[in-house]
């Protein structure tokens, strides 16, 4: 069963309209989807390819939309006059327009720019049509100077010309249909009652086919089979091969303006706005369906299905929801320490506070993982000390000021000769103290280090301890009896203090 698609025709009323093709157990019902006014003049030529479609009119203009997004691109108007033919090449990277002011043009698509423009192809006359090859290399345009062009398209320049006026005589000034055949091995010119078939092989004529009526449009169905609209409003098949009539059939009641055809399926349309959609089979031709769009039809062309607007929004749908789960908050910050010599971090989470503070943030590296410096934040900081008071104010009526307070989340395992640290209850509470050029211990009452790294503060001797722990539950002996140290431990944090004599000015926190 063939693939769903659409027909787009364009008509004297200046109406470019849509009507899509869907086929439910081989019954096709043919149904409206778009109409839209963006010429001011009539329509005259229609084209597409992939999801682009344009339309040129006598309004000297070419109109852009996408199908995709059903929506209108924009509006071209480097023509000066009518504009006749729009061929796109089978990539769609390019698209060409031909005018009766006589020139033609080379647009790149997308960007819509103008790649080349040939001014005066024809002598300066008027383009009347123009085929553009499978390959997409070479091209194919008459006007009225009588002449048909062979355009390289890889170079962008004329190949060569061949003179129709001695055959065609005064009809080749007038010739509108210009086709290639779907491998491009032929091409075919039609203008009154006469069909000249070309071979490029041969680079000449092929065959000739002479008929009774005016011949209005042409169609390939096949390499070797094609279909002629004649004036009447006939449709008749002729086979290239054995030069002769395969089926005959009246199609409408006023002549056959255009055509379309894919896969088995036949579009036709009259100039009384009456569109027919048929089933070719060997010798018989039936009708599917027909509808009526109430106005002359000029140009028709057939849009292939793409992606269209609901499939975007569901995309940008998918993109907000992915984007609203990066926003969620992490857990709040817990701090585990495995080994108790090493003084390394080995797992922290930290809330994530917004995108805008995240970028804000200056990260650490660790051993296993990223870990945010959490002395930039003065307002956590000031809220453990006060958690320490309020623990010391519990625990001693004596009441000590802090002088340093640092949070170090990664301590090298080389150990500081400044740095002295306790450990209670496998909690590690690093205390660090500001180093002096003399490397005399601040209180008054202090005495030099020893050579063993210890010293004496108020007649105690203080000793360096590293992984033996100063006070624990289970052991409630003191190592200082004769004062009373102040120790705290705060949860998921390391904060050491040092006690000093009352000063009037607190230090600054060092971040």
């Amino acid at each position: 069963m063939p693939d769903p698609f659409e027909i787009v025709v364009g008509t004297y009323e200046q109406y470019v309209l849509g009507y899509k093709v869907n086929s439910i157990v081989n019954e096709y019902k043919m149904e409206r989807t778009f109409a839209t006014h963006s010429h001011v003049a009539s329509v005259r030529s229609i084209a597409t390819n992939k999801h682009y479609l344009t339309s040129g009119g006598a309004d000297d203009s070419v109109c852009l939309y996408n199908m995709r997004y059903r929506l209108e691109s924009g509006k071209l108007v480097h023509h000066n006059d009518t504009v006749n033919c729009i061929a796109f090449t089978p990539e769609a990277s390019h698209m060409f327009t031909c005018s009766n002011d006589g020139s033609i043009v080379a647009i790149r698509c997308g960007n819509w720019q103008i790649d080349k423009h040939w001014k005066k192809p024809h002598k300066g006359l008027a383009v009347n049509t123009m085929a553009i090859h499978p390959t997409g290399k070479i091209a194919l345009s008459t006007g009225a100077d009588g002449i048909l062009r062979t355009w390289n398209l890889v170079k962008g320049r004329q190949a060569y010309a061949t003179n129709l006026t001695p055959r065609l005589k005064l009809d080749a000034r007038n010739v509108t249909v210009l086709k290639w055949s779907p491998n491009g091995e032929k091409y075919l010119l039609a203008v009154n009652q006469r069909i000249d078939i070309y071979s490029v092989e041969l680079a000449g004529i092929d065959s000739e086919i002479k008929l009774d009526v005016k011949i209005v449009c042409v169609e390939f169905l096949r390499d070797n089979l094609i279909a002629v609209g004649l004036e009447n409003g006939q449709i008749r098949f002729y086979d290239l091969e054995k030069s002769e009539q395969t089926v005959e059939a009246l199609a409408h009641d006023i002549r056959v303006k255009c055509m379309a055809f894919k896969d088995n399926l036949l579009v036709t349309a009259s100039s009384s706005g009456e569109i027919k959609l048929w089933r070719y089979s060997k010798n018989r031709l039936d009708m599917l369906q027909s509808v009526n769009c109430g106005a002359r039809i000029t140009c028709l062309t057939l849009a292939m299905p793409c992606n269209n607007i609901i499939w975007y929004n569901e995309v940008k749908l998918e993109d907000e929801q992915e984007q609203a789960k990066r926003i969620k908050f992490r857990l709040r910050q817990e701090v585990v320490i495995e080994k108790e010599g090493d003084w390394d971090v080995t797992s922290v989470t930290v809330p994530r506070m917004g995108l805008m503070e995240k970028k804000k943030k200056k990260r650490r590296s660790t051993g296993k993982e990223d870990v945010p410096s959490l002395c930039d934040k003065k307002r956590k900081v000031s809220t453990l000390k006060k958690k320490v008071r309020e623990e010391g104010e519990e625990e001693e009526e004596e009441e000590e000021e802090e002088e340093e307070c640092c949070i170090i989340m990664n301590v090298p395992k080389k150990k500081k000769k400044s740095a002295n640290w306790m450990i209670e209850n496998e909690q590690e509470i690093i205390v660090e103290k500001k180093k002096r050029k003399t490397d005399k211990p601040s209180s008054k009452g202090a005495k030099a280090l020893n050579g063993d790294g210890n010293f004496k503060v108020d007649n105690v001797t203080v000793k360096r301890l590293k992984k033996k722990s100063i006070r624990s539950k289970d052991n409630d002996e003191e190592v200082f009896p004769q004062k009373r140290r102040k120790t705290t431990t705060i949860e998921s944090t390391m904060v050491g203090t040092i006690p000093k004599k009352k000063k009037k000015k607190k230090k600054k926190i060092k971040q």
